[in-house]
């Protein structure tokens, strides 16, 4: 069951915290290539929880998301915004404090730009040893359907990344009026054994790379592939995945 923080009156609040869970979308507001908006990762982030929490049995309160992230990487690009990692870590851990105040034991912290692992992971760290007694958990919505990607997608590796076949076709189920053009150019990402920038790459190390040294457009991955038939069921299979995290998770 959806319901939105926004919404509630704090007599609401205190009487959904028992039950309820608390979903915090951690985004971004950065470039996505040529032809899809800067608030790509929010609008994204907030429609898979929106699903979920539809889906979910439970009560699943849905908090204003936090639309700054990491985003260093994207900076040679106009309209990128970035928070630094320490200043985001201590946001996430000071609006987590006020949630938990509210008497909430439950939590999700959504990462929906992956940028931000490395802080919100530092957060969830920092929440579990001020506050024992609660459960917080961290989750990048693309990890619950690597298997299930392997067999939608139509681009080979390179294809999926930023601003490529997967978010550009949720783009199009969701706001379609948003996608523009100028894909047309985009070519494949290119790595090596060892790290690849495709999302679903089984990547052996991490490394840091400014998204102007991967395309001069500030993508990764191809767009020919994409459609609104597969961004609606990618969204279906995140729904209901994540909705059945929500449930039998927090017991």
């Amino acid at each position: 069951m959806l319901l939105e923080w926004r919404d509630l009156a704090s007599s609401e609040c205190s009487a959904m915290a028992e039950k309820g869970v608390a979903a915090l979308v951690i985004g971004s507001c950065e470039q996505h290539g040529l032809h899809l908006p800067l608030g790509t990762d929010v609008y994204l982030g907030e429609a898979v929880m929106r699903r979920a929490a539809e889906r979910a049995v439970r009560e699943v309160v849905l908090l204003p998301s936090v639309a700054y992230g990491f985003s260093a990487h994207h900076m040679d690009f106009p309209g990128s915004i970035t928070l630094t990692q320490k200043t985001l870590a201590a946001m996430i851990t000071e609006v987590m404090s006020g949630v938990i105040s509210a008497g909430f034991t439950k939590a999700v912290l959504v990462v929906s730009h992956g940028g931000n692992s490395p802080a919100v992971h530092t957060a969830v760290n920092e929440l579990g040893i001020a506050f024992p007694q609660c459960s917080v958990a961290m989750l990048r919505y693309w990890d619950f359907m690597t298997e299930f990607m392997e067999t939608l997608r139509d681009s080979p590796l390179g294809g999926i990344g930023h601003a490529g076949e997967m978010e550009t076709s949720m783009m199009m189920a969701l706001y379609p009026h948003l996608v523009g053009d100028g894909w047309e150019n985009y070519s494949l990402a290119q790595g090596n054994d060892w790290y690849h920038p495709d999302m679903f790459a089984h990547n052996r190390v991490t490394v840091y790379r400014r998204f102007r040294d991967i395309s001069p457009y500030g993508n990764v991955g191809v767009c020919q592939d994409a459609s609104r038939e597969k961004g609606e069921k990618i969204l279906s299979y995140l729904g209901e995945e994540i909705g059945k995290f929500l449930d039998g998770y927090f017991i």
